[in-house]
């Protein structure tokens, strides 16, 4: 599914479930789509900054996952 309609049906979704969480009011519906925009829009600019972060946060002595170990890590001296 296109990201633009997934992101729609997203919207509807919400839109539907505040417009229920209101008690089905008749003549709400652009208050209630523009507030689930929003609300998606939020989250996905959230979503965006934790992706970045985690990016940021790789711990730098840690072995790439292709690299191999070799040798016994708990040898004592």
């Amino acid at each position: 599914m296109p990201i633009a309609r997934e992101l729609e049906q997203r919207i509807r979704e919400r839109a539907y479930f505040l417009w229920q969480q209101e008690g089905c009011p008749p003549g709400l519906e652009a208050r209630h789509w523009e507030q689930a925009r929003r609300i998606e829009a939020e989250h996905d600019e959230r979503e965006a900054r934790i992706d970045i972060e985690e990016e940021d946060s790789f711990p730098a002595s840690d072995p790439p996952s292709h690299s191999v170990v070799v040798g016994d890590r708990r040898r004592s001296i």
